[in-house]
């Protein structure tokens, strides 16, 4: 008869072996993460483009006569800082995203439960965290082209919360962003699993608990 060669007889080694699982599915969760930041760059990056061609737009085919000296100025403005999104738009993501309360993988201490409504409860708390964020670099946007609509940027689905401009209206992830989300999550049960399997027989033999 066959016997299996990777599962290791000795307690102390099998723990061992679980311990490197854990490691390594953090770094594949780091992976995701990682992952997401930069699909959530691409994802902005096109958003705040997309709103700010179709200000330029409206300005360039229906200009005000009563304001053709300030709407050129704004128009170059706009134009202008156009050209440097794509150099401004990395930091703003890192800032808000980057965050260590975001990603539970890079934490060294981890929750012992596993039961779906706790896995459920810590997947929405993320995503809702993660959606807040992006509405509100979103919001970073505001301040760019924001003035060009008399003042108003609400009249586009803003809001102001704490002095920050926020992005209210309806908001949906990229394609990449919510695969890669996905991802995360399933290895998010893999390593509360694993965290808790490895606690339990850590218990049995009397080892200090992680």
């Amino acid at each position: 008869m066959e016997v299996e060669t990777d599962i290791p007889d000795d307690p102390q080694e099998k723990i061992n072996s679980m311990l490197e699982r854990l490691e390594d599915t953090r770094e594949k969760m780091e992976i995701e993460a990682r992952i997401f930041i930069e699909a959530t760059k691409q994802f902005t990056l096109e958003w705040i483009r997309r709103e700010m061609e179709v200000t330029i737009l409206t300005l360039e085919s229906e200009p005000s006569p009563d304001n053709l000296g300030s709407d050129n100025e704004k128009l170059s403005e706009l134009k202008s800082d156009l050209k440097k999104l794509p150099y401004r738009i990395p930091d703003i993501v890192e800032a808000y995203i980057n965050r260590e309360n975001y990603w539970i993988h890079r934490r060294g201490q981890l929750q012992a439960g596993i039961s779906v409504d706790y896995l459920e409860f810590k997947k929405e708390k993320m995503r809702r965290g993660l959606t807040l964020s992006i509405r509100m670099i979103l919001g970073c946007a505001v301040e760019i082209f924001g003035d060009l609509n008399d003042g108003k940027p609400e009249d586009k689905g803003w809001v102001k919360e704490q002095g920050k401009r926020k992005y209210v209206c309806f908001l949906r992830f990229s394609d990449e962003m919510t695969a890669s989300l996905n991802r995360y999550f399933e290895r998010l049960e893999e390593l509360f699993t694993l965290n808790y399997e490895i606690k339990e027989k850590m218990s049995k033999i009397g080892w200090k608990k992680i």
